[in-house]
Order: C-alpha cells, then sequence, then structure tokens
C-alpha cells in the first residue's frame, strides 16, 4: 500500500504539465478537477501514512519521493523568483501572486512531510531515538533542503536498525 505514495514524488511535475497544457484551455472547472485530484491525493497520504504499518517501506519511499522531487522545487523556485518580480515591475502584481506560489509549494511539500513525520512518530514511540532526535527531526522536516538530509537519515535509521 505503501507504494501508491510514490505518486507524490512525480505529482507536481503532472500538475505543472496539466496547468501548463491547461493555461490555453483555461477554465474553472479544470482547475477545480485539479484541486479535488490534489486534496484526494493528500487525504490518501494522511490516511495510508497512519495505518502503514512497515514504516521502513514507508521512510524508504519518502525518502525516493524527496529526492525526485528537488529538480521541480529548483524550476518552482527559478519560476516564482521571475513571475514575483516581474509582477512586482508591473504595478505590483507580484504581491498577489505570492500567496499562491506560496500555497501551491506548500501543498506539494506537505505530501512528503506527513509521511515522514508518521515515522518519526514510530520511531520515538518505538525507543529507537532519543527526545532531542525526535524533535530535531520532527521539527527538522519542515524546512527546506533539511527534510531532504533528515529523510536520508531517518531512512538510515530503519535500514539499520530492520526497524518496521
Amino acid at each position: 500500500m505503501e507504494r501508491l505514495l510514490l505518486i507524490n514524488g512525480i505529482s507536481p511535475y503532472i500538475y505543472f504539465l496539466v496547468i501548463c497544457i491547461g493555461a490555453k484551455y483555461s477554465n474553472t472547472s479544470g482547475t477545480k478537477i485539479l484541486l479535488s485530484v490534489f486534496l484526494i491525493q493528500l487525504l490518501m497520504t494522511l490516511v495510508i501514512s497512519i495505518i502503514c504499518k512497515d514504516k521502513k517501506k514507508l521512510a524508504k519511499i519518502t525518502m525516493i519521493n524527496k529526492l525526485i522531487q528537488i529538480p521541480y522545487y529548483v524550476i518552482f523556485f527559478v519560476f516564482s523568483v521571475f513571475s514575483f518580480v516581474l509582477g512586482m515591475q508591473l504595478m505590483g502584481i507580484g504581491i498577489i501572486l505570492l500567496p499562491f506560489l506560496i500555497a501551491i509549494d506548500l501543498g506539494v511539500f506537505i505530501t512528503t512531510v506527513i509521511p515522514e513525520e508518521a515515522c518519526t512518530i514510530k520511531l520515538i514511540a518505538d525507543g529507537r531515538i532519543s527526545t532531542g532526535k525526535f524533535i530535531l527531526f520532527f521539527v527538522g522536516n519542515a524546512f527546506y533542503v533539511v527534510d531532504i538530509i533528515l529523510s536520508v537519515a531517518i531512512n538510515k535509521i530503519y535500514k539499520n536498525e530492520g526497524v518496521n
């Protein structure tokens, strides 16, 4: 079941393509469908992360997803900065774009944070990590770049200790 979450790694690319292709056929129903699909994906991620018995596999899949998403985040960052700066030059509309760009970024980011936090909670519940490390992992997963490093560390803990 955890393998279903591999869609989280490629979904940002799919959404980006749908938005780019759909821009010329723009309508509000397409946007509503895309938002609905994303909310279903988010709910599915939450449910699978909670009921997953094999947190070792979940940690590995989450790490893979985070690594797959690195190019997306670089492209999205460049696109966002360009859009914001250009928008600020055009009578300040960049400030209107900013909340939308942040919401899109947060939505994608959360699809890998939820499973990572579930793995971290399982590690502390099993007594495999200290409270200090738990706090470091739990809080650190909310920061870009740090989350990738911690994802690798959490996967390594599961891999080395044979924790499920």
